[in-house]
């Protein structure tokens, strides 16, 4: 076997902005104090990892052989028996997404708006409440993912996190993608940075608000202290 194109610069640049996103939004979620202004942090990088996730959705129905939703192999029986022979011995290689690394997307792609939803309030405090659940879940999905990478690159003796920087691994040649794609890559790139740019832009930090670009809805991102601190003083007046 030689090493073979199996990722596309598109989905290079998902992965690791998907990653960078979720980790600055997991580390502020759980560091930070939620009445402090730092924590507004946690939820704009949530809304950033949330809009790429659409940008991934839309590259599973029509991105290139890997990236495609349909190559994900996630029968049952087929998880089943990859993580019995992942224990027992070397697992079978797969060109694109393993049982066990598909799974895991899946999980993480369901667990991302679960947690934008809970996470602003949608659905009452029944849903609110399960933000922090969601939260260790996608913890505990994420723990899997890595020490299944962590594996993959001791029993087969190859760096798969490099994979996703070069998009090559090792292959038959007939189960390569025929190009990288480098200027659908630079499109996506240019947009997705105009529009977490101007994401940031229409943060309001004083009312802890932000505007969505091309959307036009404004959310709260937490409790609004000054008027927090109005309510109070109105009651203060009231005694």
């Amino acid at each position: 076997m030689s090493k073979i194109l199996v990722w596309d610069i598109p989905s290079r640049i998902f992965h690791w902005a998907f990653a960078g996103s979720l980790t600055a939004a997991m580390a502020i979620g759980f560091l930070v104090d939620d009445e402090q202004p730092l924590f507004q942090l946690h939820m704009l990088f949530g809304i950033v990892a949330l809009f790429l996730l659409v940008v991934r959705l839309v590259m599973g129905v029509v991105g290139s052989r890997y990236s495609r939703f349909s190559s994900y192999p996630l029968h049952p029986r087929e998880f089943i028996v990859y993580m019995i022979s992942a224990v027992a011995s070397k697992t079978k290689l797969y060109a694109g997404n393993n049982p066990g690394s598909a799974m895991s997307a899946m999980l993480m792609f369901l667990l991302v708006p679960a947690l934008f939803i809970s996470g602003n309030g949608y659905g009452g405090e029944p849903i609110e409440e399960l933000h922090e659940f969601f939260a260790w879940a996608f913890l505990a999905t994420l723990a899997f993912h890595l020490a299944g990478l962590a594996w993959h690159t001791i029993r087969h003796r190859e760096n798969i996190a490099l994979v996703m920087v070069t998009g090559r691994k090792a292959g038959h040649q007939e189960d390569a993608i025929s190009s990288a794609h480098p200027l659908w890559g630079g499109f996506i790139l240019l947009v997705s940075g105009l529009w977490i740019a101007a994401l940031f832009a229409g943060h309001n930090a004083n009312a802890a608000t932000v505007r969505l670009p091309g959307i036009g809805v404004t959310l709260q991102l937490g409790e609004n202290e000054s008027e927090s601190g109005e309510q109070e003083q109105g009651h203060d007046d009231d005694d």
